[in-house]
């Protein structure tokens, strides 16, 4: 169930590798054109969530749906209007436990994790003016061990005037052989250069 050292090193060095490329075609974007592009790269979001797990387990041990208040914030960096990079982090507030429904076999243990944090390495594509489609990888970290996550999500904004957006998110997270959850969201977003 714990996340193994090698995995922390990977997910530290693919952070680092990232925002290295992301310098790196800033910089190659403004060698080519000899001016800075229009848009601001920078989108830094704080959302008010819920996260919903399936299953969930009660004081008495059975199985119920359980909605857990959570904090997101969220760094991107935008390499193009319709691509970015960013890192985007839940804080579930509360201590909970959790039936194993990912991991093989017909019993399924439960998991208590105390108030867990996940970041993820995410990578954000915008079709539209509005909405975002969102993939990426990460970990849940709590005192009981570690977890590794895939995330994907989708996000419509809403421009509020200057460097300012609101959006709701909804994203699914599949924690490998322990649990799945999904959250949603809403927050306010601020874009800089």
């Amino acid at each position: 169930m714990g996340m193994k050292p090698q995995l922390g090193r990977t997910l530290i060095f693919s952070l680092v590798l990232a925002f290295t490329i992301a310098i790196a075609q800033k910089g190659r974007a403004q060698h080519a054109t000899g001016t800075t592009e229009a848009h601001a790269h920078h989108e830094l979001a704080l959302l008010l969530a819920h996260t919903h797990l399936s299953h969930g387990v009660d004081m008495d041990g059975d199985r119920q749906w359980t909605v857990l208040p959570c904090w997101g914030l969220n760094y991107n960096y935008w390499l193009s209007p319709h691509w970015a990079i960013g890192v985007h982090t839940d804080f579930i507030t509360e201590t909970f436990e959790v039936e194993e429904n990912l991991h093989g076999g017909g019993e399924h243990p439960t998991v208590e994790r105390t108030r867990p944090v996940a970041p993820a390495l995410m990578a954000s594509y915008r079709p539209h003016q509005h909405w975002s489609f969102l993939f990426g990888a990460g970990a849940e970290f709590a005192q009981e061990g570690d977890l590794f996550l895939m995330r994907g999500g989708a996000e419509y904004t809403i421009h509020l005037g200057g460097s300012w957006e609101t959006a709701g998110s909804i994203a699914y997270d599949a924690r490998l052989d322990a649990y799945d959850s999904f959250t949603v969201g809403i927050g306010i977003a601020r874009m800089f250069r």
